[in-house]
């Protein structure tokens, strides 16, 4: 359902939903929602990928493939989990024409935290350069929807409809990662 919209409505207060049914006749439109979620599909991408370089093109393959598509969105679920799910194939179209490798993650972008001391930031640091390789170990499946989950605090239900998955089976790969993160921590002796 199309909602009338004036000119003089700022695109900045409109929800996601009204934005992505105007998005393939207002660019507007399609601006605000890739300046809202540029940063996080970037994220999504980078925690999935081995290096800047492939995490930017993939990103703007994304919102490319977003704008192409604008006039698909029906509205069902969020636009927020249909736009993942776009990212959610553009990296598996990437992953298939690319060598079985394991993907080695260097660092992921960071949330800057102005509180913590010096040393307590590079503790941190390492930790989480421990901790996010043993997630680049991970099978794809379960790299993917920890990704999502925690790096993009999307629900089970976005992440289902995301990777085309049952509400059922992304509970199964998040507890799988999650177990499978406890044991090698615990092996490290960070548990």
């Amino acid at each position: 359902m199309l909602v009338a919209v004036t000119e003089n409505d700022d695109v900045c207060d409109l929800p996601d939903e009204l934005l992505a049914q105007r998005a393939d006749i207002d660019l507007d439109a399609f601006t605000e929602l890739y300046s809202r979620y540029l940063c996080r599909v970037y994220g999504f991408v980078r925690s999935q990928t081995p290096d800047e370089a492939s995490a930017e093109d993939l990103t703007a393959q994304t919102f490319f493939r977003a704008l192409s598509g604008a006039g698909s969105f029906t509205g069902q679920g969020s636009y927020r989990s249909w736009l993942f799910r776009i990212a959610h194939n553009t990296l598996a179209s990437w992953r298939l024409h690319r060598s079985k490798a394991p993907i080695a993650v260097e660092e992921l972008p960071e949330h800057t935290d102005p509180g913590p001391s010096p040393a307590s930031v590079v503790l941190a640091g390492e930790e989480r350069s421990i901790v996010w390789k043993l997630v680049s170990s991970l099978p794809p499946a379960q790299r993917e929807v920890l990704a999502l989950r925690y790096l993009d605090d999307l629900s089970t239900e976005e992440i289902a409809h995301a990777t085309d998955r049952t509400r059922g089976a992304v509970r199964i790969l998040l507890h799988r990662a999650r177990n499978s993160l406890r044991r090698a921590l615990e092996q490290k002796g960070m548990a």
